[in-house]
């Protein structure tokens, strides 16, 4: 099988020893790589129970069958652990050269478990891997570690590292790479830093081999041909992922005031895509694609003018904008930064800090705290992104994530505390779309945009928002599609944006591994995939109690908006749960039944977990 080299790295740090681990033919066949393959290896290889941050859990680098092949879109990583923000299955995704380069190194990823007794960093050649020193980088921000470490190289070095958030054991740290590129979700930069393994450089030079290079050429000439006369895709290569703010306002999903409101005027054409445009600098795009659709900005006035950065992101327009009431793009670009070099996830953080905004204004703080932090407070929100990532005072306990400041504070804070299984909501209001209500609470990783994104059919499409009628077939289908993307392991934007169909990434995955898959081998494998993922969380003691949203989303009807008067409510709720379930072929608590176990050929995990 052409484009993968069939082994990983297994880097034990206790030990100081490492080794290769060879992985069946017949994963990749099952499994593809990326989620699905980190999905079988984290169910086989983790014990039952582990605490994330001990030396016991592991901690999957993964790359997909795609990766390294010039296929559009296939130079992104998963990061595969068991969180310690939510104790879930974790998986987090990230561009970077170094997925590239692990496979020139001759990996198809890497497993780290134990714990190094010194502060560490690998370095990964053709010629071996060292455990090396990093002493002299602990302490240090993520793009100082970054530089350091590439300056000390004579070849072309790229690094994966963690920040201080990561190594003070933020439960929602990332690790980047790139500078600006982030595994953000869950926490797994502090299982990074629990292992005290600061950074991992991968020098690489072995090509991918490729079974039909000439098929792989052609496929990407016609993506190309049908970005260029794709309104969406100009559009988004044009304005980048703050285009989505300007969708969520209209639709009434942007979270306004810590998810209070679901609309905000003072955001166009200041922190919209309009807004953002004005300060580009340039467009780039990620190592194999040609869908720019990341923007270089550079705050234009103010006290942070001149402050750059890649983005912002929607998520972080969304989280640290409108949901704060902050309508200062280069304070936004301030606060991306400091997140950026601290090892912080942007969503997390923004979403935090709206909750500790609104606490404050009910008086909720503790008066020890001396906290008075109002909507709108720019200098205190960013102020409050380095209590968190060095834990100094209020910060160690917002360090924990929202759930947990919420049963700290109490006062029913856990009301307005806009989180699933512990993970804080992205940057979308499920009331103005029930669709993303149910793809939160289904989650396995908590509340999660990159499931799904339905609000692509219910603001975008034809299907009414404020209902439950048709919701579960509708993401069932959106995350077997992104599971599928996911495994392989390529970037969904492009995917939507040209777009490109399984078809197409059928015909991609056979150029490259000249293996043929069908559309029902597709949906085969996605059904697979989510049901082991099911099983790992039922092991971990995870059911249908834990697919549920927070009060605010489930009982306030919005007061503002296309939506005014909506709420998900519990009854709309259950019933996309159970229809969701059921095209899963799951029972109504969740638990896979024996029909379904015998037709992914898993029963013999059903009856070990």
């Amino acid at each position: 099988m052409k484009g993968v080299r069939g082994k990983l790295l297994e880097v034990d740090l206790t030990q100081g020893t490492t080794q290769e681990l060879p992985v069946p033919l017949e994963h990749y066949h099952r499994y593809l790589g990326g989620r699905g393959l980190g999905a079988r290896l984290l169910y086989d290889m983790l014990p039952p129970g582990t605490d994330p941050l001990s030396p016991d859990n592991l901690l999957f680098f993964l790359t997909g069958p795609l990766t390294g092949s010039m296929a559009v879109g296939a130079s992104k990583f998963v990061v595969v652990t068991k969180s310690p923000l939510t104790h879930t299955w974790c998986d987090a995704y990230s561009s970077g050269r170094i997925s590239v380069q692990l496979k020139k190194v001759g990996y198809d990823g890497m497993v780290i478990r134990g714990r190094a007794s010194n502060r560490c960093y690998l370095r990964i050649d053709e010629q071996g891997v060292d455990i090396r020193d990093a002493s002299h980088l602990w302490g240090k921000d993520s793009f100082t570690t970054e530089k350091t470490l590439k300056e000390q190289e004579e070849s072309p070095a790229f690094v994966s590292s963690i920040g201080p958030a990561g190594e003070n054991l933020v439960k929602f740290a990332c690790i980047n790479s790139d500078l600006y590129r982030q595994a953000g979700r869950g926490g797994v930069g502090a299982v990074m830093g629990s292992k005290h393994l600061k950074a991992i450089v991968v020098i690489g030079g072995q090509g991918v081999p490729l079974h039909d290079r000439k098929q792989l050429l052609g496929l990407n000439k016609e993506a190309h041909r049908r970005a260029s006369v794709s309104p969406v895709a100009q559009a988004r290569m044009k304005y980048g992922t703050p285009l989505t703010l300007n969708i969520t306002h209209t639709g009434g999903i942007l979270p306004t005031k810590n998810f209070q409101f679901s609309t905000w005027e003072k955001a166009l054409e200041k922190i919209d895509s309009v807004g953002v445009y004005r300060s580009v600098k340039k467009h780039v795009s990620c190592l194999s694609c040609f869908i720019h659709c990341s923007l270089i900005t550079e705050a234009a006035e103010g006290k942070y003018k001149g402050v750059t950065v890649e983005g912002p992101e929607y998520e972080t327009l969304g989280l640290f904008g409108s949901n704060l009431l902050i309508d200062s793009l280069p304070t936004i670009i301030q606060a991306n930064v400091l997140c950026d070099i601290l090892g912080l996830d942007t969503i997390s953080t923004g979403n935090i800090i709206g909750f500790l905004m609104e606490c404050s204004e009910r008086g909720l703080i503790p008066p020890s705290e001396a906290f008075d932090l109002r909507f709108g407070d720019e200098e205190s929100a960013l102020a409050v992104i380095e209590m968190i990532a060095y834990r100094r005072g209020f910060g160690d306990i917002l360090a924990e994530g929202v759930r947990a400041a919420a049963q700290h504070i109490g006062g029913s804070s856990d009301r307005f505390a806009m989180q699933v299984k512990g993970l804080e909501f992205p940057a979308y209001d499920p009331r103005g779309a029930f669709g993303s209500g149910l793809s939160y609470a289904v989650s396995p990783r908590g509340a999660c945009h990159r499931r799904a994104w339905p609000p692509a059919q219910e603001i975008l499409g034809d299907y009414p928002p404020y209902t439950a009628e048709g919701k579960a077939e509708m993401v069932r289908e959106q995350y077997d599609i992104n599971c599928i993307l996911h495994s392989l392991l390529v970037c969904d934007m492009p995917a939507k944006f040209i777009p490109l169909s399984m078809e197409d990434y059928a015909n991609y995955l056979h150029a490259v591994t000249g293996e043929s898959f069908s559309i029902s081998d597709f949906a085969q494998i996605a059904g697979r995939i989510e049901t082991l993922i099911r099983l790992f969380n039922a092991r971990e003691g995870f059911g249908r109690e834990e697919d549920t949203l927070p009060y605010r989303t489930l009982f306030e009807p919005l007061p503002d908006g296309p939506g005014m008067g909506q709420c998900v409510g519990e009854d709309n709720l259950n019933r996309m749960i159970d229809e969701y379930y059921a095209c899963r072929g799951w029972d109504s608590a969740g638990v896979p039944t024996e029909a379904t176990l015998r037709d992914y050929d898993l029963s013999t995990e059903a009856s070990r977990g």
